[in-house]
């Protein structure tokens, strides 16, 4: 807060475009796109399908949302079924939502465990008191 000398007090405004934001870039040059392509072997990082340069998208191997560059090195060819599963998750999890194990749990073991069944029996209520419980005659007035 600035004060002058009236006493009042003004606060500073903030304006939209202006001040200490660094504009960050989100895409990658035509050269860089050119390098990815080859780099992929021209073939989707995801799934595999061979691709034209024209489909070729480019997604993050770290999502930009969470904290990845944009740059070569982070840098994945995607086909657009696969940038648009991938969604704002990394490259890792694309390739598990495409194997089907995504939010799947591994089994340790491949054996079977035998299944044996377990007897329910009654338990008997428990008194925290000691207090024997009162047995009420039967009537026949309901």
């Amino acid at each position: 807060m600035i004060r002058y000398s009236l006493g009042m007090r003004i606060k500073p405004i903030k304006i939209r475009g202006f001040g200490l934001q660094k504009k960050t870039k989100r895409s990658l040059g035509k050269n860089d796109k050119d390098i990815l392509y080859l780099r992929a072997k021209k073939k989707c990082e995801g799934c595999g399908k061979k691709l034209d340069q024209s489909e070729m998208q480019v997604g993050h191997k770290t999502a930009y949302s969470k904290g990845g560059a944009t740059t070569l090195a982070n840098s994945a060819c995607l086909c657009y079924r696969c940038n648009k599963l991938q969604g704002t998750g990394s490259l890792t999890t694309l390739k598990k939502k495409l194997a089907g194990t995504y939010g799947k749990r591994t089994k340790k073991s491949t054996k079977k465990k035998a299944t044996t069944k377990k007897k329910v029996t009654k338990r008997k209520p428990i008194n925290p008191f000691g207090i024997q419980p009162i047995k009420m005659p039967k009537s026949r007035l309901f």
